[in-house]
């Protein structure tokens, strides 16, 4: 995925792009790089893997990079100052005459700010070269560096790959799984719950409908705390979930499937396919829709 814009200020978000890595580098692939900005960054024509330099100068950041920077610290008192200067002055007879002159004047003090000296380096990254900064930590609270390497990256390509070092991989987008809608908390699982099954099982037969609404209602009595319903692949499924009990309930509209309880996390109940589900090595129990469904779909939620 790539990372783009004229420059930052924080890394809020970069690190939003980059998720949990932590260690990483800032990388553009060499083959998509002019060989006249390489010549202007001071790489030879051909570079090979392993080389590196620090930059010249194609804008503020990469200046700053190699020259640093003088802040005029307006805060602290004046001082006097000697300056060298050329300049002409006049004898007493009124002649005029050249040469190297000093004056005193009265400046406030500067503050010489070093220049970070960060390098570009040519890496084999999955049997491509890069054009890669050094390694950075973003982990690292001081974020002075990462930002400046960042705006650096940033001047001369303005955009890049990250690359994640523990990995071993170019950052991707961020995959979301969209399996299930969480219904928001507040009214009664049985009257968010109702449209939606009467909605889906409008081509059932009447007789098979009050089957589904009486498993529906039974769960909601319990008064689950959480609903969420399926999309997609688990159209047609329900979580009713309890918690404070980290217990979750899945059940389906499906006349002849078992009744789900887990005993787990909703985060990684709802990672799940539906075969991980059948065969899930999380804490669970399955429930046969027979008469005795009702009592032990009570004690699993209870625990007893």
């Amino acid at each position: 995925m790539k990372f783009s814009g004229k420059s930052i200020r924080t890394l809020t978000k970069l690190i939003k792009v980059t998720g949990a890595a932590t260690k990483v580098r800032l990388t553009v692939q060499l083959s998509s790089i002019p060989q006249e900005l390489l010549v202007q960054l001071g790489f030879d024509n051909t570079p090979e893997q392993g080389d590196f330099l620090i930059p010249s100068s194609l804008g503020k950041f990469t200046s700053f990079n190699v020259n640093g920077a003088t802040k005029i610290r307006k805060d602290l008192p004046l001082e006097p100052e000697s300056v060298m200067f050329y300049g002409s002055s006049r004898d007493w007879h009124g002649g005029i005459h050249y040469g190297i002159r000093t004056r005193t004047i009265d400046k406030y003090p500067r503050e010489y700010i070093s220049a970070p000296s960060e390098t570009f380096e040519i890496v084999k990254i999955k049997g491509n070269l890069h054009l890669s900064s050094s390694e950075l930590d973003l982990s690292d609270k001081d974020e002075t560096r990462n930002i400046h390497v960042t705006n650096m990256m940033l001047e001369c390509f303005s955009e890049f790959d990250i690359y994640d070092l523990e990995k071993e991989e170019i950052v991707g987008p961020k995959l979301k799984r969209l399996q299930w809608d969480i219904l928001p908390q507040g009214e009664s699982p049985w009257i968010k719950a109702k449209p939606i099954i009467l909605n889906r099982t409008e081509h059932l037969p009447e007789k098979d409908k009050k089957v589904i609404e009486h498993r529906m209602k039974v769960i909601s009595r319990r008064e689950p705390d959480f609903l969420a319903t399926g999309r997609a692949g688990f159209s047609g499924y329900f979580v009713y979930g309890f918690k404070d009990k980290d217990v979750y309930v899945l059940e389906s509209m499906e006349l002849d499937n078992a009744t789900y309880v887990f005993n787990s996390d909703w985060e990684a109940i709802s990672k799940l396919t539906k075969s991980q589900i059948i065969n899930s090595e999380l804490p669970h129990q399955r429930i046969i829709h027979n008469k005795k469904w009702n009592v032990s779909l009570g004690r699993a939620i209870s625990g007893n």
